[in-house]
């Protein structure tokens, strides 16, 4: 993930001022642009509403430009400011170039205003595909670790772990991939002794530590920096982020339909809305039955074999070993 163009989503709030610093210092870090948008809803289409001395526009726009004469003052970044009064178009059009969208916290939990479509993160995530950061940390404090809640897909595990190594130090980054349990439930159900079931779960744990492994070795960082749980997703990876403290939880977030999120809430909406850090959403497209039976035959098929006098493929790597031409 590459930030050349950055936008965040301001109001009036401390929470919308903090994640517009969190932007400027990313778009500083990065060599990027930054735009300060505000969305705003008129309460009526009177003239005055939209043009008078203090209608709510102006004051946000005044407000935006004394914001962004103080980052030009503090770390020498020169925002282009702009208010939204069309319902979001103006917002869009800023997305389609841009590489990351930064939002306060409130923008990420829907309302009861907005049950249906969702919160604005979740509807620009869906409407475009551009990565959020939702933002709680202050934003002079540097991403130092991050935690990523990756699966066995190799095709969305690297841009997330690309992701996290981009925002923080590559040293920090640590791969968490929790087993499903109903696997374990569907082998108690089908009768097969205790020994088989411990089996099966400790070869199913092996192979998910190699993959991950494999993973990080090719997105560049060390083999050790996976760790594979056991147990219910949401509450495994509550449970490492308060134990492990990262500054930032990275996860991909499908780009489904609002009522399906309110059936059943995705993984990365539950993990925004109780975590306490920073959380990176990247947009997760659900894979069609074609695409499905390809990941399974790659995942049942043999693993590659390595050339003679090499390890295999998946074997372990230790800490500071570098891979063979």
């Amino acid at each position: 993930m590459q930030l050349r163009q950055i936008v965040a989503v301001v109001d009036a709030s401390p929470a919308g001022v903090q994640a517009a610093w969190r932007a400027a210092r990313l778009a500083w870090a990065h060599g990027a642009t930054l735009s300060l948008v505000a969305p705003m809803a008129l309460p009526d289409r009177h003239p005055a509403s939209r043009h008078g001395p203090s209608a709510p526009p102006v004051r946000m726009r005044a407000a935006l430009a004394d914001l962004a004469g103080a980052m030009v003052a503090a770390i020498g970044i020169q925002p282009a400011v702009a208010v939204d009064l069309d319902a979001g178009a103006l917002l869009q059009r800023q997305l389609r170039t841009a590489d990351l969208l930064v939002v306060p916290a409130a923008a990420a939990r829907a309302g009861t205003a907005a049950w249906w479509h969702g919160s604005l993160a979740e509807r620009l995530l869906r409407e475009t595909g551009v990565p959020v950061l939702i933002v709680r940390r202050p934003a002079g404090t540097a991403y130092r670790s991050a935690l990523v809640a990756t699966g066995l897909d190799a095709e969305m595990a690297s841009p997330l772990l690309r992701a996290a190594r981009r925002l923080c130090r590559p040293d920090g980054v640590l791969a968490c991939h929790v087993l499903d349990p109903a696997i374990q439930h569907h082998l108690h159900a089908a009768d097969l002794p205790l020994s088989t079931v411990q089996s099966w779960m400790e070869t199913a744990t092996r192979r998910a530590e190699l993959a991950l492994g494999q993973q990080l070795v090719q997105a560049g960082m060390q083999a050790e920096q996976a760790l594979v749980l056991q147990g219910p997703a949401l509450v495994r990876l509550l449970h490492a982020q308060h134990s492990r403290g990262p500054s930032l939880v990275v996860v991909g977030k499908p780009r489904r339909k609002p009522w399906a999120d309110l059936l059943k809430p995705a993984l990365a909406r539950q993990l925004a809305a109780r975590v306490a850090c920073d959380v990176l959403w990247l947009a997760a497209p659900l894979p069609g039955a074609q695409v499905a039976r390809q990941r399974l035959g790659r995942t049942d098929a043999a693993p590659p074999c390595a050339p003679p006098g090499r390890p295999p493929v998946l074997a372990p790597q230790r800490a500071g070993a570098k891979l063979p031409p």
